[in-house]
């Protein structure tokens, strides 16, 4: 396993999925937000501006589907902060949907969802185009992908706001924008997974979308 990160192409992946476009499944949540503004479900809040990292939130559940399916098969040691959140997600979607909750998705169409992911990236090789697909952009992808944001999110704070992290350095200047997303994604990496390239893809995933979403409110609300 790797021992360090490969900062240049943790860079590249980030840039990938800095340029997927905005999208926000169709349905009851729609309705709802375009109505009043917002739409709450489960404990969280899905708002309007969720439509800007809408295909972000679906990725981010397929892509971690796709982790959970490989680790089944291949184990490894650095697993304890991802399983423990998708075990939470999973807990909280399936006292709302049942067995067709993330990441079983049992009675949907998940079969057609792009698979080899985490192969690929544990061999050193992202294959993430497919991601890129708006038909992905389901409520069943699009709910639990926030909420895996979120609930990843809550073990980092610390990490990215605290002392000497990536959002000091960004304010104190030794951080510029541009390197920023790939200082976010470096540091949970090492704080919650490890340096192997297996990990890439879901911190790149993480670090957009803090910055999209908002790194100022997260660390300073």
């Amino acid at each position: 396993m790797s021992q360090s990160i490969n900062e240049a192409l943790l860079s590249d992946l980030i840039s990938e999925i800095d340029r997927l476009p905005g999208a926000f499944p169709g349905g009851y949540m729609k309705r709802n937000v375009d109505w009043t503004g917002s739409y709450e479900e489960g404990g969280m809040t899905f708002v309007t501006s969720d439509a800007l990292v809408g295909l972000h939130y679906a990725g981010l559940a397929v892509l971690a589907r796709d982790m959970h399916q490989y680790l089944a098969r291949h184990p490894r040691s650095d697993v304890t902060t991802f399983e423990q959140v998708v075990s939470l997600v999973h807990d909280e979607e399936s006292a709302l949907h049942g067995a067709g909750a993330f990441p079983d998705y049992a009675g949907l169409p998940a079969d057609s969802l792009p698979g080899g992911l985490s192969a690929a990236a544990d061999n050193g090789h992202f294959v993430l185009s497919p991601l890129a697909d708006r038909s992905l952009v389901h409520e069943w992808t699009f709910k639990p992908g926030k909420r895996l944001f979120v609930r990843f999110c809550d073990n980092f704070k610390q990490t990215i706001c605290g002392k000497d992290g990536p959002y000091e350095q960004f304010t104190e200047g030794l951080v510029g924008q541009a390197s920023l997303p790939t200082s976010i994604a470096s540091a949970i990496l090492m704080a919650g997974f490890s340096a192997a390239t297996f990990w890439y893809p879901l911190a790149a995933y993480l670090s957009i979308l803090l910055v999209k979403t908002g790194l100022k409110t997260y660390c300073e609300g």
